[in-house]
């Protein structure tokens, strides 16, 4: 990313006596992984840089994913397949790059950043040409956004200024795609602060408060923030579950899915969670997590101790998080209703099938906790090598 620097030496030295460095964080109301991906990294740096978090893509382009993750999901897998090489993701990106130009350089232009990450791999390319055509040489990061393999889109710039990689199997895949290893920062899944409480001490008064049974065998079931996924098959699997055992509950957290919200309410041993920003005393509560496998939902888990019950992907997008859950042995996959009963069933009648799984749960987070705290170095060591002083 070449051009002239953004702020002349006493320019930027005043920016850092007068204020906190100012960090543009752009993403996309596309689902909510990405908007968590912001939000964490805003709660992880926001006590030492003026963060804001934008997003360029207009609105009918949110409309179209919602769309795609309630009623064709084999659309999506099958778009997300046919773009998933160097030539298809090189361009796409030069088509999107004019639909959300304007918008970037207004805010680029607004905002005046010392510092740009985005967490969403169509703004990222595009991001880097909109500062190359305003000659800002902003140092650009990218918040690679899965856990077993990124999309080729996200490794179409080769020269950024650094990559947060969140774990060793997306290292050896951004290696292999010619990405320079000084460029490549091992940094781990960064979740939300929330998720980095302990929640043990609220368990049997957060269920109690909710009508539930603090001794009862509870499930979390998300099927993510648009309720994709096929969701209601698994509430049925998990309800005969319950009907076998009488010892199953289920937080139902259905997002902004207001028709399957109202086909499962009223039921009993479900517990309808609507859509909320502070999700995860919600799923501290529970014994296991379940739901489909984005790569965000399964981090949170694990970071609050939980075992993750795969039911659901996004075909192409989410799939390969279905090996890295079992490579870790972070919890199960099960994709057919007699499994996820089955399951269930076993795990209520003898809790011991959970301990070796926990076990890589607690390993599996405190790897992920330290490798966060790389990202710090990362963004002051870019913010170094920009001041001119």
């Amino acid at each position: 990313m070449g051009g002239a620097e953004p702020y002349s030496p006493t320019e930027w030295r005043d920016a850092l006596i007068q204020s906190k460095p100012k960090i543009m964080i752009v993403t996309s109301a596309t689902g909510g992984g990405h908007i968590s991906l912001a939000y964490s990294l805003q709660d992880m740096l926001a006590r030492d840089y003026d963060t804001c978090i934008v997003d360029p893509h207009p609105h009918f382009v949110h409309q179209y994913y919602t769309w795609a993750g309630r009623h064709s999901l084999k659309f999506w897998g099958a778009t997300y397949k046919y773009s998933d090489n160097e030539k298809s993701a090189l361009r796409l990106h030069r088509v999107l790059t004019q639909l959300v130009r304007k918008q970037l350089r207004a805010f680029i232009e607004q905002m005046q950043p010392h510092l740009i990450i985005t967490t969403h791999t169509l703004i990222s390319y595009e991001i880097a040409q909109v500062c190359k055509r305003l000659g800002k040489n902003i140092p650009l990061v990218f918040q690679l956004s899965e856990l077993e393999c990124v999309h080729s889109t996200w490794l179409t710039l080769k020269d950024a200024s650094a990559y947060l990689v969140p774990t060793r199997e997306i290292l050896a895949q951004a290696r292999a795609r010619g990405i320079d290893e000084s460029r490549l920062h091992l940094s781990g899944f960064p979740v939300r602060r929330q998720f980095l409480c302990d929640y043990s001490a609220q368990r049997a008064e957060m269920l109690s408060s909710l009508g539930l049974d603090p001794t009862a065998f509870t499930i979390f079931l998300q099927g993510g923030a648009e309720g994709a996924a096929g969701l209601e098959d698994t509430v049925k699997a998990m309800l005969a579950a319950q009907e076998a055992s009488k010892a199953v509950q289920i937080l139902l957290a259905v997002g902004t899915n207001k028709p399957l919200a109202e086909r499962f309410s009223g039921i009993s041993h479900i517990k309808i969670v609507p859509f909320t920003r502070e999700i995860a005393p919600y799923m501290a509560a529970a014994d296991i997590i379940s739901g489909k496998a984005g790569p965000n939902f399964l981090t949170e888990a694990v970071m609050l101790g939980k075992p993750f019950l795969a039911t659901g992907f996004i075909p192409g997008q989410e799939q390969p998080n279905l090996a890295f859950l079992q490579r870790h042995n972070l919890g199960w996959v099960c994709l057919e209703r007699p499994a996820q009963q089955a399951l269930v069933a076993k795990l209520v009648s003898d809790p011991s099938h959970m301990v070796e799984t926990l076990t890589s749960v607690q390993a599996y987070r405190a790897w992920n906790e330290q490798a966060n705290l790389r990202t710090h170095s990362v963004i002051e060591g870019l913010l170094g090598i920009c001041n001119p002083a």
